[in-house]
Protein backbone atom coordinates (compact mmCIF):
# COMPACT_ATOMS: atom_id res chain seq x y z
CA UNK A 1 0.00 0.00 0.00
CA UNK A 2 1.12 3.55 -0.54
CA UNK A 3 1.24 6.05 1.75
CA UNK A 4 -0.87 8.04 4.05
CA UNK A 5 -2.42 11.46 3.37
CA UNK A 6 -3.43 14.23 5.19
CA UNK A 7 -7.36 15.43 5.20
CA UNK A 8 -5.89 18.11 1.88
CA UNK A 9 -5.73 15.09 -0.66
CA UNK A 10 -9.19 15.59 -2.31
CA UNK A 11 -8.32 18.98 -2.64
CA UNK A 12 -4.60 18.18 -3.84
CA UNK A 13 -6.24 14.90 -6.30
CA UNK A 14 -8.73 17.22 -8.21
CA UNK A 15 -5.38 20.27 -8.62
CA UNK A 16 -3.64 17.22 -10.12
CA UNK A 17 -5.93 15.94 -12.41
CA UNK A 18 -6.24 19.37 -13.43
CA UNK A 19 -2.52 20.76 -14.01
CA UNK A 20 -2.20 17.06 -15.54
CA UNK A 21 -5.05 18.08 -18.55
CA UNK A 22 -3.31 21.47 -18.99
CA UNK A 23 0.01 20.72 -19.17
CA UNK A 24 -0.58 18.45 -21.82
CA UNK A 25 -2.62 20.95 -23.44
CA UNK A 26 0.07 23.34 -23.89
CA UNK A 27 2.58 20.73 -25.39
CA UNK A 28 -0.04 20.11 -27.88
CA UNK A 29 0.04 21.57 -31.64
CA UNK A 30 -3.42 22.92 -31.97
CA UNK A 31 -4.41 22.99 -28.37
CA UNK A 32 -6.34 26.53 -29.22
CA UNK A 33 -5.52 28.10 -25.60
CA UNK A 34 -7.50 24.92 -24.50
CA UNK A 35 -7.67 24.71 -20.46
CA UNK A 36 -8.82 22.90 -17.85
CA UNK A 37 -10.18 24.04 -14.63
CA UNK A 38 -12.41 22.38 -11.44
CA UNK A 39 -16.40 23.44 -11.94
CA UNK A 40 -18.66 24.02 -8.76
CA UNK A 41 -22.32 23.58 -9.63
CA UNK A 42 -22.47 27.17 -10.33
CA UNK A 43 -19.99 27.12 -13.21
CA UNK A 44 -21.32 24.08 -15.26
CA UNK A 45 -24.91 25.95 -14.75
CA UNK A 46 -23.67 29.45 -15.90
CA UNK A 47 -20.09 28.90 -17.63
CA UNK A 48 -19.31 31.55 -15.38
CA UNK A 49 -16.93 32.00 -12.47
CA UNK A 50 -17.26 32.85 -8.90
CA UNK A 51 -16.77 36.54 -10.12
CA UNK A 52 -19.46 36.51 -12.31
CA UNK A 53 -17.04 36.52 -15.44
CA UNK A 54 -17.40 34.24 -18.16
CA UNK A 55 -15.16 31.22 -18.77
CA UNK A 56 -13.22 31.50 -21.47
CA UNK A 57 -13.52 28.66 -24.14
CA UNK A 58 -12.49 25.99 -25.19
CA UNK A 59 -12.34 24.79 -21.73
CA UNK A 60 -12.52 21.50 -19.89
CA UNK A 61 -14.42 20.91 -16.96
CA UNK A 62 -13.63 18.64 -14.22
CA UNK A 63 -16.57 18.21 -11.98
CA UNK A 64 -16.64 16.25 -8.68
CA UNK A 65 -20.02 14.77 -8.18
CA UNK A 66 -19.59 12.26 -5.41
CA UNK A 67 -17.20 11.01 -2.96
CA UNK A 68 -17.29 7.43 -1.42
CA UNK A 69 -15.33 4.75 0.54
CA UNK A 70 -13.07 2.39 -1.54
CA UNK A 71 -14.33 -0.70 0.51
CA UNK A 72 -11.55 -2.78 -1.37
CA UNK A 73 -8.76 -1.70 0.47
CA UNK A 74 -10.69 -0.60 3.65
CA UNK A 75 -10.10 -4.07 5.47
CA UNK A 76 -6.01 -3.61 4.61
CA UNK A 77 -5.83 -0.38 5.79
CA UNK A 78 -8.25 -0.90 8.85
CA UNK A 79 -5.41 -3.51 9.78
CA UNK A 80 -2.77 -1.17 9.66
CA UNK A 81 -4.31 1.10 11.40
CA UNK A 82 -4.90 -1.32 14.15
CA UNK A 83 -0.91 -2.27 14.78
CA UNK A 84 0.22 1.46 14.44
CA UNK A 85 -3.06 3.81 15.92
CA UNK A 86 -3.83 5.93 13.55
CA UNK A 87 -7.26 5.86 11.49
CA UNK A 88 -7.39 6.10 7.66
CA UNK A 89 -10.27 5.84 5.38
CA UNK A 90 -9.47 5.14 1.78
CA UNK A 91 -12.00 7.41 -1.09
CA UNK A 92 -12.74 7.28 -4.21
CA UNK A 93 -13.43 10.67 -6.47
CA UNK A 94 -16.27 10.17 -8.67
CA UNK A 95 -16.07 13.05 -11.54
CA UNK A 96 -17.25 14.11 -15.13
CA UNK A 97 -15.04 15.48 -17.30
CA UNK A 98 -17.12 17.97 -20.10
CA UNK A 99 -16.11 20.46 -23.39
CA UNK A 100 -17.31 23.80 -23.70
CA UNK A 101 -16.55 24.83 -27.36
CA UNK A 102 -18.47 27.13 -29.68
CA UNK A 103 -19.49 23.70 -31.59
CA UNK A 104 -20.42 20.60 -30.84
CA UNK A 105 -17.56 19.33 -33.61
CA UNK A 106 -15.25 21.05 -31.04
CA UNK A 107 -16.44 20.08 -28.27
CA UNK A 108 -16.07 16.07 -29.22
CA UNK A 109 -12.61 17.35 -30.27
CA UNK A 110 -11.53 18.50 -27.08
CA UNK A 111 -13.04 15.59 -25.05
CA UNK A 112 -11.16 12.98 -27.03
CA UNK A 113 -7.98 14.77 -26.56
CA UNK A 114 -9.03 15.00 -22.18
CA UNK A 115 -9.37 11.48 -22.58
CA UNK A 116 -6.13 10.40 -24.33
CA UNK A 117 -4.36 12.12 -21.49
CA UNK A 118 -6.31 10.40 -18.33
CA UNK A 119 -6.01 7.40 -20.34
CA UNK A 120 -1.95 7.86 -21.58
CA UNK A 121 -0.91 8.80 -17.80
CA UNK A 122 -3.97 6.92 -15.72
CA UNK A 123 -1.26 6.88 -12.56
CA UNK A 124 -0.79 10.17 -10.62
CA UNK A 125 2.72 9.63 -8.19
CA UNK A 126 5.73 11.42 -7.26
CA UNK A 127 5.92 15.44 -9.16
CA UNK A 128 2.55 14.26 -10.68
CA UNK A 129 0.85 15.22 -7.01
CA UNK A 130 0.74 18.57 -5.95
CA UNK A 131 0.72 20.67 -2.99
CA UNK A 132 -2.03 22.26 -1.99
CA UNK A 133 -2.73 25.77 -0.94
CA UNK A 134 -4.17 25.59 2.56
CA UNK A 135 -4.79 29.37 2.88
CA UNK A 136 -3.47 32.06 1.51
CA UNK A 137 0.30 31.98 1.45
CA UNK A 138 0.35 28.37 3.44
CA UNK A 139 1.07 25.29 1.12
CA UNK A 140 0.92 22.37 2.68
CA UNK A 141 1.96 18.97 0.64
CA UNK A 142 0.04 16.20 1.67
CA UNK A 143 1.66 13.68 0.16
CA UNK A 144 4.41 11.34 1.27
CA UNK A 145 6.73 9.18 -0.82
CA UNK A 146 4.69 6.17 -2.69
CA UNK A 147 1.59 7.83 -2.67
CA UNK A 148 -0.08 6.86 -5.98
CA UNK A 149 -3.53 7.65 -7.18
CA UNK A 150 -5.02 5.85 -10.68
CA UNK A 151 -7.23 8.01 -12.94
CA UNK A 152 -9.70 5.26 -14.51
CA UNK A 153 -12.94 5.52 -16.15
CA UNK A 154 -15.94 5.01 -14.08
CA UNK A 155 -19.10 3.49 -15.10
CA UNK A 156 -22.05 5.72 -14.44
CA UNK A 157 -25.48 4.52 -16.25
CA UNK A 158 -27.65 7.14 -19.00
CA UNK A 159 -30.50 7.53 -16.59
CA UNK A 160 -27.93 8.13 -13.31
CA UNK A 161 -26.34 11.06 -15.93
CA UNK A 162 -29.50 12.56 -16.46
CA UNK A 163 -30.44 12.24 -12.68
CA UNK A 164 -27.20 14.35 -12.16
CA UNK A 165 -27.92 17.47 -14.84
CA UNK A 166 -31.78 17.27 -13.42
CA UNK A 167 -30.29 18.18 -9.99
CA UNK A 168 -28.15 20.49 -11.55
CA UNK A 169 -31.13 22.26 -12.93
CA UNK A 170 -29.28 22.91 -16.24
CA UNK A 171 -29.18 21.11 -19.69
CA UNK A 172 -27.78 18.09 -20.37
CA UNK A 173 -23.84 18.00 -21.54
CA UNK A 174 -21.83 15.06 -22.90
CA UNK A 175 -19.60 14.01 -20.17
CA UNK A 176 -17.24 11.16 -19.54
CA UNK A 177 -17.21 9.58 -15.92
CA UNK A 178 -14.07 9.31 -14.11
CA UNK A 179 -13.16 8.02 -11.12
CA UNK A 180 -9.86 8.63 -8.80
CA UNK A 181 -8.64 5.60 -6.02
CA UNK A 182 -7.16 5.17 -3.69
CA UNK A 183 -7.06 8.57 -1.87
CA UNK A 184 -6.55 7.86 1.66
CA UNK A 185 -6.73 10.62 4.43
CA UNK A 186 -5.04 9.55 7.54
CA UNK A 187 -6.43 10.70 11.05
CA UNK A 188 -5.12 12.28 13.60
CA UNK A 189 -2.53 9.94 15.96
CA UNK A 190 -4.12 9.81 19.35
CA UNK A 191 -2.11 11.06 22.53
CA UNK A 192 0.32 9.00 24.09
CA UNK A 193 -1.19 8.67 27.92
CA UNK A 194 1.49 8.51 30.30
CA UNK A 195 0.67 5.39 32.39
CA UNK A 196 -0.55 6.06 36.05
CA UNK A 197 1.12 3.97 39.21
CA UNK A 198 -0.88 3.50 41.48
CA UNK A 199 1.38 3.55 45.31
CA UNK A 200 0.44 1.72 48.30
CA UNK A 201 1.68 2.49 51.73
CA UNK A 202 1.50 0.65 54.90
CA UNK A 203 0.66 2.67 57.89
CA UNK A 204 1.29 0.88 60.88
CA UNK A 205 -1.28 2.28 63.84
CA UNK A 206 0.21 3.25 66.49
CA UNK A 207 -0.77 2.43 69.94
CA UNK A 208 -1.58 5.42 72.37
Amino acid sequence: MSGMAGFQALKAAGVSIVALLDRRFSELDGGAGLKAKLANTHELKTMQNNNGQLIQQPAISVYCYRVSVDHETRPGWSAVGSVDGIPRIPLRMHFLVGAFAGTVEEELLWLGLAAQVLESESILTGPLLLPVEQQPGVIVDPWLPGDTVQVVSDELAVDSMSEAFQSLSTDYRLQLPYVARVICIDGRREQVVEPVGTVAVRVDKVAP
